[in-house]
């Protein structure tokens, strides 16, 4: 089962399935599909600054398969060595079409100019989210980074090319670039860090630095699940979330 959006059209193959509720309420989906798309545009564009050789070309066609509707194609691309020789033909025995991949560089000139999917008038995920920045007074960075985090928690670590981070030093750089901020602002995000202690996002530290892109994009699961629902007031999301303890220190 696909998300769908009001009309009735799938909006994107890969959104976890077997669900229902808030959690896959149309808006919701859309919702998360815009910014998720918007997230996978911006890695492709930075993948060649971020990677070289046979992880660039790897993590190039996995992205490739991934944004295939954004390209316009009429089906995901199948590249040379992805299926055993048993699948490499189709039901009459002819031989299955192989497309050549785009190079790094094409693909990101076309994730340039991609446009996200629409993003929907309203949604209580977007509702909430946009209250919580007023509420705790997150900075535009603040809440982009937990944006984006919220997205891949639903979508999946593994959707986001692997991204290896050397050290804390490379991970606030390589933030910043896909959050388009300078990266004293992600430094300072993280030395204040009141997305952790709230309770929002998973902590980075220097004694657990994660190893790639994907661990500094890391929200907490009962987050997740508390910003979805539609709430009455203010004051109804912000009980939800102590009741399900987030925001522990922000509501003492």
């Amino acid at each position: 089962m696909n998300d769908l959006t009001p009309d009735g059209s799938v909006i994107f193959a890969l959104e976890p399935c077997g669900f229902s509720g808030a959690t896959y309420a149309s808006s919701n989906a859309a919702f998360r599909h815009h910014h998720m798309g918007r997230l996978l545009h911006r890695c492709g564009v930075l993948l060649p600054q971020w990677l070289d050789g046979e992880e660039l070309l790897s993590e190039c066609r996995s992205l490739e398969q991934t944004c295939w509707r954004e390209f316009g194609y009429a089906k995901a691309p199948v590249f040379d060595g992805d299926l055993p020789t048993f699948l490499m033909e189709d039901a009459s025995g002819r031989p299955l079409v192989l497309s050549v991949p785009l190079t790094p560089l094409e693909l990101a000139a076309r994730l340039m100019l991609a446009v996200p999917s629409p993003l929907p008038a309203s949604s209580p995920v977007g509702t909430n989210l946009e209250r919580l920045v007023r509420l705790l007074g997150l900075t535009h960075f603040e809440s982009q980074w937990l944006l984006r985090a919220y997205c891949l928690a639903r979508f999946g670590s593994g959707l986001l090319p692997a991204i290896p981070l050397s050290d804390k030093q490379q991970g606030c750089e390589r933030l910043a670039l896909l959050c388009e901020v300078p990266v004293d602002v992600v430094r300072d995000a993280l030395a204040l860090c009141r997305l952790h202690a709230w309770g929002l996002l998973h902590g980075v530290d220097d004694a657990a630095v994660p190893s790639s892109l994907a661990g500094w994009l890391s929200a907490c699961d009962p987050f997740v699940e508390w910003i979805e629902p539609s709430y009455a007031s203010d004051s109804d999301l912000m009980s939800a979330l102590c009741q399900a303890q987030v925001l522990p220190s922000a509501a003492s």
